[in-house]
């Protein structure tokens, strides 16, 4: 309260001493440092309790009189800075990891909603689509012939989709031994290869590590399990001479499965030694650095063989269904089908739709889209790119609708209002959203601003944006707000005047926050009230002419 008194009396004490020196000639006043002098010698005058008053003077002011109505809707736009942004954008994140296989879109084109941009690698998930295709075809087949009866050329179509199944299956299982071989290599390659390198006498019952670690108790870890990652390697070595579709191939996945698990966890353990590695003679900085990079990478072929071998496991498990369903409608359709019969076909079909439907939206997570329809604004995509899962790939925008986005304090959001007017630069817009809550990062008011002849506006770019404050309907006495000059501040009381019979009448107020240019007067004031627009230099009981 002391501060806002110092303000306004500086305020309404500086022209006044201005307009005195100006009458006498500057040359009688001594210069601009007398006159600083004076005006913060009246201040501190006034902040101890002196008098704020100056002598009166024989001249007559001329003085404006208005309504508080009035004067409190007497404001100036509020200017804030905002960030244009568009009223519809969308981010894609991957749903899969995988190598890209292709673009087909570039940034700043635009797209409709549902347009393929680019692709992950997916033949795994499209052969498993044709399957689903296939089991659904089976299934139709099936339920028309225990609907109606089998007929000659149905039964042909049976007898093509038995061995059109048993191909698939025998498909299936040669490329899983193929991807067995594969693990069976890469297993190799990064014992042989990679970590051996790190060992001394790595194929004995005694293997040592030869890095320094800050872990001795890791490095003693890695020695034990060495000799075991040899027994692994030895019984695939085996295992590749004698594997043939007609294998157990289910199971020697799964036993694969879990070596290459338990060697990836050693590349881990080794992964975690080298980062913590130590330098020495024989082994430098950059040798560790080198052999980490590499063990990395031996890590990540590890994971890929990991699901390569999961989805040959799945291959052959859905074609060793399609075959059974192939061979059941078959000999359903020679037999004939009975009511319950009917039914249970009814059923399969819904199954083997339910499945097509399930594999067909595996694929389509490697499939990126465009989700709504606009512009391009970003594309972190390159064919031959590998990805990670929830990676952000695409931002699609509409560039032309576009909106901005302010933060105002919480006393400037009671000024305005849902479709005031505002004006950007060449483009205006009106208040579209105004959040009821202060955001909890900026401690300010989020304001929504929909712009209109947006064509010089950019997506991103930060703007000056002014908005009209809301008409004030004076109704609440306790937050009326006016000028600042029509406040007369002194020592002891803080007035507005209002005339009566050509003599200035002082009526004390009680005043609230500075708001620029103008103050809430929190009481004394009414909406009818009509009082002096400008209180510098006036004193009460002075005789004054109203304009």
């Amino acid at each position: 309260m002391l501060l806002i008194k110092a303000v306004l009396f500086i305020r309404t004490t500086i022209p006044r001493i201005l307009a005195w020196a100006a009458s006498i000639g500057w040359w009688k006043v001594g210069g601009g440092l007398v006159l600083v002098a004076v005006a913060l010698g009246a201040g501190f005058v006034m902040l101890g309790g002196g008098n704020s008053d100056i002598a009166p003077t024989t001249t007559v002011h001329s003085v404006e009189i208005k309504s508080v109505a009035e004067l409190a809707n007497q404001t100036s736009p509020l200017s804030v800075v905002g960030q244009v942004s568009s009223q519809s954008e969308a981010t894609v994140r991957t749903e899969k990891s995988g190598q890209v296989v292709g673009v087909y879109r570039a940034l700043g084109q635009n797209v409709s909603a549902g347009t393929v941009v680019a692709e992950i690698s997916n033949a795994s998930e499209r052969a498993a689509v044709l399957q689903a295709e296939g089991v659904v075809d089976a299934a139709q087949a099936n339920l028309a012939k225990v609907s109606g009866g089998v007929r000659t050329e149905q039964r042909a179509i049976l007898e093509t989709n038995v061995v059109n199944a048993e191909a698939a299956l025998e498909a299936a299982r040669a490329s899983a031994v193929n991807a067995l071989l594969s693990a069976y290599a890469t297993g190799d390659n990064a014992i042989h290869g990679t970590t051996d390198k790190m060992f001394t006498n790595p194929g004995s019952i005694a293997p040592v590590f030869t890095i320094t670690s800050s872990d001795s108790q890791l490095t003693m870890k890695i020695d034990n399990t060495r000799p075991q990652i040899s027994v692994y390697l030895k019984r695939q070595a085996d295992t590749s001479g004698t594997l043939s579709p007609s294998s157990d191939l289910l199971s020697e996945i799964s036993t694969t499965e879990g070596e290459i698990r338990a060697t990836r966890a050693f590349l881990d353990m080794m992964i975690s030694a080298l980062n913590k590695g130590i330098p020495t003679p024989s082994v430098s900085l950059s040798a560790i650095a080198t052999y980490l990079a590499e063990a990395i990478t031996t890590r990540t072929s590890l994971t890929t063989t990991l699901s390569a071998l999961s989805a040959s496991t799945q291959s052959i498990t859905a074609a060793k269904s399609a075959v059974e369903v192939a061979r059941k409608n078959l000999e359903q359709g020679i037999a004939g089908g009975q009511t319950e019969d009917v039914a249970a076909a009814k059923a399969s079909l819904k199954q083997a739709q339910g499945a097509l439907a399930a594999a067909r939206a595996n694929l389509e997570k490697s499939i990126i889209r465009a989700p709504i329809s606009g512009t391009i604004n970003s594309l972190s995509l390159k064919r031959g790119d590998y990805v990670q899962m929830s990676s952000p790939v695409l931002t699609v925008a509409n560039n032309r609708a576009l909106e901005i986005v302010a933060y105002i304090t919480e006393n400037d959001a009671r000024e305005i209002a849902v479709g005031q007017k505002a004006s950007i630069d060449d483009a205006t817009g009106v208040v579209t959203h105004i959040a009821p809550a202060l955001d909890p990062l900026t401690k300010k008011i989020e304001v929504r601003i929909g712009v209109e002849n947006a064509k010089d506006l950019i997506n991103g770019q930060s703007v000056l944006v002014s908005i009209v404050r809301t008409s004030v309907v004076v109704e609440d006495a306790s937050r009326i707000t006016i000028p600042i000059a029509a406040v007369k501040v002194e020592s002891d009381r803080t007035t507005v005047f209002s005339v009566e019979g050509g003599v200035l009448v002082a009526h004390p107020v009680v005043l609230g926050a500075l708001l620029g240019e103008r103050v809430v007067v929190s009481s004394g004031l009414t909406p009818s009230m009509r009082i002096v627009t400008d209180a510098r230099g006036l004193r009460e009981g002075e005789s004054v002419e109203v304009q």
